[in-house]
Formats: C-alpha cells, sequence, structure tokens
C-alpha cells in the first residue's frame, strides 16, 4: 500500500474542511440562520415566503435522500426517519402527519421488518418539511412530488433523478395529483 504524502491534496481537503467547521463553530446562532438562508436562497433558489415559513414553524424536514431505496414505501420511509434517526415517538410521528397511531405503528414495524438499518443520512441537494405530509387528499409521493415541482421548481426530471425513479412514474404520479385537486395543481 501506497504511503500518502504530507502535504497532499487529501490532506489539503481536510485541513479546509476542519477551516471551515472551526469556523461555523465561531459563529452565532443568528450568523449561521443568515447563512443558511442564504445558501437556501442561492443554492436551492428557495422564495422568501418558504424560508420564513421554515422559521415560523417548529417544522421536521425530511432529507431528500433518504428517499432513495427500494424497499420502503415513502410512508414508511418518513416514518422509520422519524422514529430512529430524529428519536420521535410514535404519537409524535402520527400527530405530524395527521394519522391514526396505530397506523404509524404498524407502519413503523412493517419497515423495520424490511430494512433493518437505519435510513442513511448522506448530504441531501434539499429537504423536504414533513408537515406537508398531514394534507391527506394525496398519497404521501404524490405529496412529495407536487412540493418538488411547485415549492422547490424541480422539473419532473430532476424530481426523478433525486428520487431514483423513473421519469414516466413522477409524470403519472404528479399528473394524478393535479386530478386530484381538480387541476389546482
Amino acid at each position: 500500500m501506497k504511503k500518502r504524502e504530507p502535504g497532499s491534496t487529501v490532506d489539503a481537503l481536510a485541513s479546509s474542511h476542519a477551516d471551515i467547521l472551526k469556523n461555523l463553530q465561531d459563529k452565532s446562532k443568528e450568523e449561521l440562520i443568515a447563512l443558511f438562508v442564504k445558501h437556501l436562497k442561492e443554492e436551492h433558489h428557495a422564495k422568501d415566503e418558504n424560508v420564513r415559513e421554515l422559521f415560523e414553524k417548529d417544522e421536521l424536514l425530511l432529507p431528500s435522500a433518504i428517499f432513495v431505496n427500494d424497499k420502503l414505501s415513502a410512508l414508511e420511509t418518513i416514518v422509520k426517519f422519524l422514529k430512529e434517526n430524529r428519536g420521535k415517538s410514535l404519537h409524535e410521528i402520527a400527530k405530524a402527519l395527521n394519522r391514526d397511531d396505530r397506523s404509524i405503528w404498524t407502519t413503523y414495524h412493517n419497515s423495520a421488518k424490511k430494512l433493518k438499518a437505519p435510513l442513511s443520512t448522506t448530504p441531501s441537494s434539499f429537504f423536504v418539511p414533513a408537515g406537508i405530509f398531514a394534507e391527506r387528499k394525496l398519497s404521501v409521493l404524490e405529496t412529495l412530488t407536487r412540493h418538488l415541482k411547485e415549492q422547490l421548481g424541480l422539473s419532473l426530471h430532476e424530481i426523478a433523478v433525486a428520487l431514483r425513479r423513473d421519469d414516466r412514474t413522477i409524470w403519472t404520479v404528479y399528473d394524478r395529483a393535479k386530478k386530484k385537486l381538480g387541476g389546482a395543481v
């Protein structure tokens, strides 16, 4: 095995990341929030009203990376993430998602049987507020697709890539959501 030379690119990157983390640790809460808002606007094209909504609500945010699995349904993914990664009780999850406690219990236990390991929290390109799933007119995937299309301005192809789904599936899901809402989408 080849030994790494001091001063290599890897060392430079590690040093750079350490400097960034040190710089963030020195910031006040207000400065960190300002940096976060700036990042949301510049990198994710977030609108002022969407950013404001995030801070007005005590919202549970779901990273997009959790939806990239082929073993769990979208609802199972959300419940498993909130229970295991965020430490929420099943009752808190049921309340946040406007679901019956028993159905959340069943959903969680089904997800735990299907996928033993916790969901990966790899870096995500966007976050979705859990509260959007409280409205029950649409399925979870329809709600997610609609939110990504309308609130974050992603194209249907970008949504398909982000969720690792077929473009036709996402188009169908979005079209079904529009029809359910009477074309109001």
